[in-house]
């Protein structure tokens, strides 16, 4: 029901009738033009791998903010003979995630030299954490190469450690180990000839699968050369990243066929398949990333798939987190063997192409294909909806909206039966149960639905958003007759819902104890602050999604309110502003790109293109072509602007990134060294306990019921989920073996630690050298 708007569903094609005759010529000249696409294409892609890009560590440069992450490189000096440089300390490490992603092999080169008072020191090369070549640096410059191949065992990272004896200088009292001037990754370059054949193949199969759809044959056309053109430009621009590019060219090619499927306009199609290109390799176009809280769900999956429970530590059941439904998911995913990790990023891609599709397709439906397709480029364009989806995150926020707005959606064109607001009851208990907001979403759409049912006039199929300004709600009928007519549509869309909901509801009560999520305790109690604080970030969303434009979305309002509140808008518009007013309650979200909102984004978005589209006829229509380019323009540059807002945000997500892969060494290396019943705390709850799986004490609170209720005085006034602590508890009650340097803070420094653990160095996996306070015997 949301392929056509009822508009659409009234027009009808007029094709030419061609004689039978000339059908094989035209079929055999389509074949030979998309059978060229297809060889274009693969030669285009096979021919990209001979331009791979070096990654160069910028050592010149005030900040190493290159996609390499490293450790042991200390901060940029100028020497007394002009030249800059960086120390290592004794063991320098160069990391570079999804490197054999787009290239098969590296040569490394390293420039340095020594200059440790003690004389020449041995400097070991290690790769893939594995010592290949041992040398002596001179006083003298030199550069070094070494060939750096990909590893089964790292997936396809690489990792680079130069390791030599380090020494204190009088007037440098950091451990100092080579000089660095210059640190650069060069790939082998190679045609990529499995993926010329990949890209080949996969455009041929479009062309055929249009055509099998019904698609006519210049629009087939029209779509395989996007499809050719998009595979060849992001196989150029191809960089290391996580993402793999034959799996975003399966997800591209087959959502542009979907695309050719559900849209029946010629400029809604060929749109469609550009914004389907650009959203699928989002994750190559800007850094790809991964946030720890993904780990926490990971880890309580990594548990239940080991049989030992949904819980954070064996023997503790602590709710730390509130995504159950994508957590059973990742529990399955593991079961059959597979890297929550890696799938994190597929599924990711997968739904940020499902939310745009069902944008359009449902703003189409409520109102017209101008609608739909504008809302659908807001969605695509929006790096909020990019950052937790196409982006990575590995968080459960796309999930969660592509179920809400499949709730919305199944609602509004239920025209009060039964048996499509059974389902959309459904798509709600399926939302909650993987955010609690699933109850809020459920429970305003209840009660929108008894509203519309008292005033007999709810939105379904024919409300195509076109009443005339006469149109008015109808009169509410008798009590009897409401309650009457509203006991089956409402019973079958709450019974659907509590059929899934109440029983999940009642057994996390008896597992956990609590009626809430122990993450509520930990985030929420600042009162006036936090409401401050969460003010603050929906104004920062507003602004990043238009602005002073959002008025707008209120034009419909302003013109006619009663057939405004009678039609779809009465029930977006509402559900959008309860929804906000509850994240400015809960004071909003540490996470950058206002993650908070992104299930609201494809409401807001069809909201405020209905708005911009009425807005648009009510321009002079005296030069029509003056009208479409200024409206042209106004669109292109909102959405040029929402895509370059990821500047100052992609500084924040790296060094979240980077820590990531940081303590999952930390993980790794209590996973090697310490003994079955050790444990560590951990501000970062997530890759410490997922890679270790030892007993893990977040300090934050997230997975610990004590942490989570303590109270602080001026609770609301920081970061969101970072300001409940209790260092006293953590250190005297809990007694973790292993606390990372890099968290003594937490406890008032090393002069607070020291009477009862001792600092050790340790070299995890890569090589990296890190810091740990262990516990005194």
């Amino acid at each position: 029901p949301l392929i056509r708007s009822p508009c659409q569903s009234r027009m009808t094609r007029t094709l030419p009738i061609e004689r039978p005759a000339t059908m094989p010529l035209a079929l055999i000249r389509e074949g030979l033009l998309v059978l060229l696409l297809a060889v274009v294409t693969g030669l285009l892609v096979g021919l990209a791998g001979l331009r791979a890009p070096t990654v160069t560590l910028p050592i010149t440069a005030l900040k190493l903010d290159s996609a390499a992450i490293s450790s042991g490189i200390y901060a940029r000096e100028t020497h007394p003979d002009g030249y800059l440089y960086r120390w290592t300390s004794g063991s320098a490490v160069v990391q570079l995630r999804g490197a054999f992603n787009a290239a098969p092999a590296y040569v490394a080169e390293v420039r340095l030299r020594a200059e440790n008072p003690s004389g020449p020191q041995p400097l070991t090369f290690a790769i893939q954490g594995r010592d290949v070549a041992t040398v002596t640096p001179s006083a003298d410059f030199r550069t070094y190469r070494l060939l750096v191949g990909p590893d089964a065992a790292l997936d396809h990272e690489l990792w680079l450690n130069m390791r030599t004896e380090s020494f204190v200088a009088p007037e440098n009292p950091r451990p100092l180990g080579l000089i660095l001037t210059d640190v650069d990754l060069r790939p082998l370059l190679a045609p990529n000839w499995f993926g010329a054949l990949f890209a080949a193949v996969g455009v041929g199969v479009l062309g055929v699968g249009l055509r099998v759809v019904g698609v006519p044959m210049r629009e087939r056309s029209a779509l395989v050369l996007i499809a050719g053109l998009g595979l060849a430009a992001t196989a150029a621009i191809y960089r290391p990243t996580p993402q793999s590019y034959p799996a975003l060219a399966a997800l591209a090619l087959s959502t542009i066929w979907l695309a050719g499927w559900i849209a029946r306009a010629a400029p809604a199609r060929i749109a469609l398949a550009a914004l389907v290109v650009l959203v699928a390799f989002a994750g190559v176009i800007w850094p790809s990333w991964l946030s720890d809280d993904a780990l926490i769900s990971y880890h309580y999956a990594q548990n239940f798939a080991a049989g030992h429970g949904l819980v954070y530590n064996v023997g503790e059941r602590v709710e730390g987190y509130t995504n159950f439904l994508w957590t059973v998911l990742f529990a399955g995913i593991i079961t059959l063997g597979g890297d929550p990790v890696a799938w994190s990023y597929i599924l990711g891609t997968a739904l940020a192409l499902a939310l745009v599709l069902l944008t359009y397709a449902l703003g189409s439906r409520l109102a017209n294909a101008a609608v739909g397709l504008l809302a659908a480029l807001i969605v695509a364009t929006s790096q909020s909806v990019l950052l937790y989806t196409a982006r990575g995150s590995g968080l459960e926020t796309g999930f969660f909206a592509l179920l809400v707005l499949a709730g919305a959606a199944r609602y509004l064109t239920a025209e009060r039966r039964p048996l499509p607001l059974a389902g959309a009851g459904l798509l709600f208990a399926l939302a909650a149960l993987t955010r609690p907001e699933g109850v809020l979403v459920f429970g305003l759409t209840g009660l929108h639905l008894l509203v519309s049912l008292w005033v007999g006039n709810a939105p379904g199929h024919g409300d195509t958003g076109t009443r005339g300004h006469g149109d008015s709600i109808g009169p509410p009928s008798s009590l009897v007759r409401w309650f009457a007519g509203s006991l089956v549509p409402v019973s079958a869309f709450a019974a659907a819902f509590l059929l899934i909901f109440l029983p999940y509801f009642l057994w996390r009560v008896n597992y956990y104890g609590d009626l809430l999520p122990n993450t509520f305790y930990a985030k929420t109690g600042g009162g006036i602050r936090q409401i401050g604080r969460g003010a603050l970030y929906t104004g920062g969303f507003a602004l990043t999604i238009g602005g002073p434009l959002l008025l707008v979305s209120g034009l419909p309002w302003w013109r006619d309110w009663r057939a405004a509140l009678a039609s779809w808008r009465g029930y977006l518009l509402p559900l959008t502003l309860a929804y906000t007013a509850y994240i400015i309650a809960v004071g909003g979200d540490h996470f950058r790109g206002e993650r908070f909102f992104v299930p609201l984004l494809p409401w807001f978005a069809i909201l405020l293109a209905d708005g911009l589209v009425l807005a648009y006829r009510q321009l002079p229509g005296r030069y029509p072509l003056l009208r479409y380019a200024l409206t042209g323009l106004l669109i292109g540059a909102f959405a040029f602007a929402a895509l370059l807002r990821t500047a100052p945000i992609d500084i924040t997500i790296r060094g979240l990134d980077e820590s990531v892969w940081i303590w999952r060494e930390i993980g790794w290396w209590v996973a090697d060294n310490g003994a079955p019943d050790a444990s560590i705390a951990a501000e970062g709850a997530g890759a410490p306990a997922y890679y270790s799986r030892r007993t893990t004490i977040d300090m934050l609170g997230l997975t610990d019921r004590h942490s989570a209720r303590v109270i602080v005085p001026d609770m609301g006034a920081g970061v969101a989920g970072h300001e409940k602590r209790d260092p006293d508890y953590v250190l005297n009650i809990r007694q973790p073996t292993y606390i990372p340097q890099i968290w003594e803070d937490y406890f008032g420094g090393a002069s607070v630690l020291s009477d009862q653990y001792r600092l050790i160095s340790v070299l995890t996996r890569s090589g990296r050298e890190l810091q740990l306070w262990e516990r005194r015997p």
